[in-house]
This record gives C-alpha cells, structure tokens and sequence, in this order.
C-alpha cells in the first residue's frame, strides 16, 4: 500500500515539476534581483530593508499565483484526460491519490522555496531569510491545499484558480474589512442590509483562517519573536489542514469516478 502511494507521488511529481515550470522560477528569481538593485538606488533611507520587503512579497505571491495554477492544472488533466478511470482502476484507493497529492504539493513547496531562501540570503541575513522561507512555505501549503480542495471539487481550471485567489484574498484582507466595518458601524448600524453584511462577515471569519496564518512583513522592519509567529502559524495550518483534508476526502469519495 505505500509503494503504491509511492509510486502514485513519483507518477504525479514529474507532471507537475518540469522544466517550463524551473525556467519560470529563474526567470521570477532574476526579475526579483534586478529589481530590487533598482529600488535600493532609488530609495534614500533604509535603502536594503525596503528593497528586501518588496522582493520577499513579489516572490510570495508570484510564488503562491504559481502553485495554485500548477496544482489546479495538474488535477484538471486527471479529469480531462479521464486519469481517474485508469488509476482507479488499479489497486489504487482514492485517499493514496489524495495523500500522494498533498506529498507532491509539499515538494513543489519546498523546490520553490530553496532558490527564494538562497536569494534572500544573499540579499539579507540568515535569520531573515530562514524566518521568510518557513513562514512562505507554511504559507504556500496552505494555499496548495485550499487549491487542491477547490480543483476536486469544482473540477474546472478557471473555477479552482479564481476560487482559491478569491479565498487567499479573503483570508489576506480580513483585517482590513474587519477595521472598515468596526469604523462605519455607528453610521448604518439601523441598516438591515448592512447587519446582515456585518452577520455573514463575523461568520465567513470563523471558516477562514486568520491573519497569522500568513508571513507577517513586520518582522522584515522591526525585532519580533521569530519562533513564536512561526509556531502560531504553523499551528493555525495544522488545523485547518486536518479540516481541508477531511473535506477533500469526503468529496472525493461521493465522485462517481472509474470503478471506485
């Protein structure tokens, strides 16, 4: 059983790490470089920190725009293709294709990441470029995870991808919302419409997960616990990890798919 899950990782591996997807990454990390050598020469103070902000956040969620199309593209040719009848139909149970997803998500986190913490590295120092890689990679398998979610669920490319970006904004500006409607709630508190929009919020913040799951770019500006908003992130992406798994599981298995 776990050659067989194995087996399945190599097969799904090498359709989603190619060579197209190595010369991309090169060429987000050289764009990344040049440019921050651009914004150091035009800034006056804090020249290196702020042009190392604006590459830590270019490449996160060029990164992240990365994984979801690739994972989403990936799934998409197992239902286009019918993969599904060929793989079920082997001695394969549809948990192993879900568990030998989520390994090929964790190594294309991981290969993403080592050229970004190698950058960083060379334009920061190890204690920044170690706190900024864990915190993307935990962050990016978040993400990976809402996308493969999404993919299986919706089955259509363009459905999953928009999904998932729509959900990672979400997650991303939630405090942002929080702060808008905290500050006009004594304006339109009698608004039936607008208590609603307030109820669904309050609501929609209990399935999303919280601002700390993301990299926190203060830590790149000022002293902060490193270990301890790694830990709270990784913590808040254990849970919802079991949460989106589960969820995975269960639609996968009501799917009408092979010989299941």
């Amino acid at each position: 059983m776990i050659d067989q899950t194995i087996a399945l990782f190599r097969y799904q591996l090498l359709g989603i790490i190619n060579l197209r997807i190595l010369l991309l990454l090169c060429g987000l990390l050289s764009v990344a470089f040049l440019g921050s050598r651009f914004i150091a020469e035009l800034a006056i103070l804090n020249s290196d920190t702020i042009a190392l902000a604006v590459v830590a956040d270019f490449l996160r969620y060029s990164l992240i725009l990365l994984l979801i199309i690739s994972v989403c593209h990936q799934v998409s040719q197992d239902y286009e293709l019918t993969q599904f009848d060929r793989l079920l139909a082997m001695p394969v149970a549809r948990w192993q294709y879900v568990l030998a997803q989520f390994m090929v998500l964790l190594v294309f986190a991981l290969t993403l990441m080592l050229p970004v913490f190698l950058l960083m590295l060379l334009l920061g120092n190890l204690q920044l470029a170690s706190y900024w890689s864990l915190a993307t990679l935990i962050e990016m398998l978040l993400v990976g995870q809402f996308a493969l979610l999404a993919i299986i669920s919706l089955e259509k490319l363009p459905v999953a991808v928009i999904f998932t970006i729509a959900i990672y904004l979400l997650a991303k500006l939630t405090p942002l919302i929080a702060l808008i409607l905290t500050q006009s709630s004594h304006f339109y508190e009698e608004e039936k419409g607008f208590q609603l929009a307030q109820t669904l919020f309050d609501a929609i913040q209990y399935v999303l997960p919280g601002f700390n799951a993301f990299a926190q770019n203060d830590v790149l500006f000022e002293a902060a616990d490193k270990v301890s908003l790694l830990s709270t992130q990784l913590l808040t992406v254990v849970v919802y990890s079991g949460f989106i798994q589960f969820v995975i599981l269960i639609d996968f298995y009501r799917k009408e798919l092979g010989r299941a």
